[in-house]
C-alpha cells in the first residue's frame, strides 16, 4: 500500500506535537504517496520498523492511504498524551519489557521533554534524537533530569524503568 502525509501530519511533524521514535520519524518522512510500504519496510529494516509503527502513524492521523485506495484505518484517533503514557507505564501488571521495548517507549518521552526546553535544550534534544538504543537513553538520563527537573523526569524514569 502507498501512504502519504496528511496536512495534520505535516503540521504536527513540524511542530513536534506528537512524539515519534526515530524509526517512526524516518518512516513518516519516506511516506510520499509514491513509495509502496514494502519498499519502506525494506529500507528501514535495520532500524526495526514494525507494522505497529505504521499503525501508530495511521491512528494518529499523520499518514493516510494515497490515491483511490479505501482507507482501512480512520485517521484522527487521539494519540496518548505524556500523562496517559506515564499511567500506562506505571501499571505493575505489565510484562517485563526488553531493552528495545523500553527504548521504544522512552524515546518519545525523552524527545518530548527535551524539545519542550526550547533553545536552551537544543543540544540535549539533538543528543536524544541521535540516541539509538536503550543504553544511550540511560546514559543521557542524568542530563535530562538536570534540565527538566525531578517531577517531569519521573515520567521518563518510569518509561526507562529507572525508579
Amino acid at each position: 500500500m502507498k501512504y502519504k502525509k496528511t496536512e495534520l501530519g505535516k503540521q504536527t511533524f513540524k511542530d513536534r506535537n506528537v512524539a515519534l521514535t526515530a524509526c517512526q520519524r524516518s518512516a513518516f518522512i519516506m511516506f510520499d504517496g509514491e513509495k509502496d510500504d514494502s519498499f519502506i519496510f525494506k529500507a528501514l529494516a535495520g532500524m526495526g520498523l514494525k507494522t505497529e509503527d505504521i499503525n501508530y502513524l495511521l491512528e494518529a492521523g499523520l499518514i493516510e492511504l494515497s490515491g483511490s485506495q479505501d482507507p482501512m484505518v480512520a485517521p484522527g484517533k487521539p494519540v496518548e498524551s505524556l500523562t496517559d503514557f506515564s499511567k500506562a507505564s506505571a501499571d505493575s501488571s505489565a510484562p517485563t519489557l526488553t531493552e528495545q521495548e523500553r527504548y521504544q517507549r522512552a524515546y518519545p518521552v525523552a524527545t518530548q521533554l527535551t524539545s519542550s526546553l526550547g533553545l536552551r535544550g537544543f543540544r540535549l534534544n539533538l543528543a536524544v534524537e541521535s540516541a539509538g538504543s536503550y543504553k544511550d537513553l540511560v546514559a543521557l538520563a542524568p542530563k535530562i533530569r538536570e534540565a527538566v527537573g525531578d517531577e517531569k523526569f519521573a515520567v521518563l524514569a518510569n518509561a526507562l524503568r529507572l525508579s
